[in-house]
């Protein structure tokens, strides 16, 4: 799983080499030569290659939007299963990290490993229509 990078210091007007790029974006020539093969359109007519800026700002753009996920209420995100997933029988347990934040804790209906998402304590209240909330004290370090 890749790393998620800015694309702040690429000059959308300019173009840039591979090794130019992957200094601005903090990556190795090796992978920047490789999103070529996934789709990086460059200029390959002569050499140096050369990658535009724009069409790099939206290749990273693209590449970055397709791992975000967007969970519904009532979902965790299981990294064993690789997808959203409720928690087993709507059980969750509630964890506060400060005054104004906690993490949620349940377990996957699918393959009963843990999950955790964060949450604001003001949202406890909504959040247990949906699901049974048992409080526990903070975290043990």
């Amino acid at each position: 799983m890749g790393k998620r990078v800015s694309t702040r210091g690429i000059k959308k007007h300019r173009h840039y080499t591979y090794e130019d790029a992957a200094c601005i974006l903090g990556l190795s020539v090796q992978t920047v030569r490789a999103w070529k093969g996934e789709g990086l359109k460059v200029l390959d007519q002569g050499r140096p290659h050369y990658i535009l800026g724009e069409a790099l700002i939206e290749f990273v753009a693209k590449r970055q939007q397709k791992r975000t996920i967007t969970l519904a209420a009532d979902q965790f995100y299981c990294f064993k299963c690789r997808a959203p997933k409720k928690p087993f029988g709507m059980m969750v347990d509630y964890v506060p990290i400060n005054q104004i934040r906690g993490r949620l804790e349940a377990l996957c209906e699918t393959c009963e490993r843990p999950c955790q998402k964060f949450s604001a304590e003001a949202s406890l209240a909504a959040l247990s229509e949906v699901f049974a909330i048992d409080r526990r004290s903070g975290s043990q370090a």
